[in-house]
């Protein structure tokens, strides 16, 4: 020990002086560094001065007051259309889940449980499903086809749940599209093959136009069946419109 403070006395000037050295070379890098966002930041100032200047010597350059004008009109007609659309259709959309360790596996497991439990809940409510609704559950399907595989299976699940909930007798068919990207919102088309009584069809119709389901009507046709028995094609779209959060923010 008395060796070490023999030493640092010994050469304390010299660390001193190292520790010296060392702050002035931080103080120069630090000093330097500044000066360069300083240059950066006169340079913007200048940039946004020349702007103005040019702005005041050529006037045609410059927005006009009604070039603002017209442009804010523009925004609140947008604003106004944006808010429509919210308003009137359904901000409700299929949760679709995702499947991280084991995809294919997981998505089977998943498709498996989630179909019994659709068929036993239809039985209890005397509502006839075709015997299979289009999904894969023999071998593995590959992980990259499962998000939009999930999506159409969600799909199908709530419509299904609706012609339950109207007390249709049978469905008979039901066929999910290709999910398509529309400006701020996804589009999913299905078609649908019902069969019911008057009553039930009319039911299963206002079911769809209540605010609260994502489905719109695109076309539908109805034939009689039999006595008091009628069949229903329809073509629907699943409108999703999914609001994306900002991090920091109240979506």
């Amino acid at each position: 020990m008395k060796k070490i403070k023999s030493i640092l006395k010994r050469y304390s000037l010299w660390l001193s002086l190292v520790v010296v050295i060392g702050i002035m070379v931080a103080g120069y890098f630090l000093t330097e560094k500044m000066r360069t966002e300083i240059k950066g930041l006169e340079k913007e100032i200048k940039d946004k001065y020349s702007q103005m200047k040019a702005y005041e010597t050529g006037k045609e350059e410059a927005p006009s007051p009604e070039l603002i004008a017209q442009l804010t009109r523009e925004k609140e007609y947008l604003d106004r259309k944006f808010n429509f659309f919210m308003n009137n259709f359904s901000t409700t959309y299929p949760v679709v889940p995702e499947f991280t360790f084991y995809p294919s596996v997981e998505y089977k497991e998943f498709l498996y449980f989630s179909q019994d439990r659709l068929y036993k809940k239809a039985e209890k409510r005397n509502v006839l499903l075709p015997g299979s609704l289009g999904f894969q559950t023999t071998g593995l399907v590959p992980p990259e086809q499962i998000p939009k595989l999930t999506l159409q299976f969600e799909v199908v699940k709530d419509i299904i749940g609706l012609t339950i909930d109207a007390g249709v007798t049978v469905v008979e068919n039901i066929t999910p599209g290709e999910p398509q990207q529309v400006a701020f919102y996804q589009v999913l088309p299905v078609k649908l093959g019902i069969k019911g009584t008057s009553n039930e069809i009319v039911r299963f119709l206002k079911y769809i136009e209540n605010p609260s389901s994502y489905f719109l009507l695109k076309n539908f046709s109805v034939t009689k069946e039999s006595e008091g028995l009628f069949r229903m094609s329809a073509g629907l779209n699943a409108v999703i419109i999914k609001k994306t959060e900002t991090k920091g923010t109240e979506g």
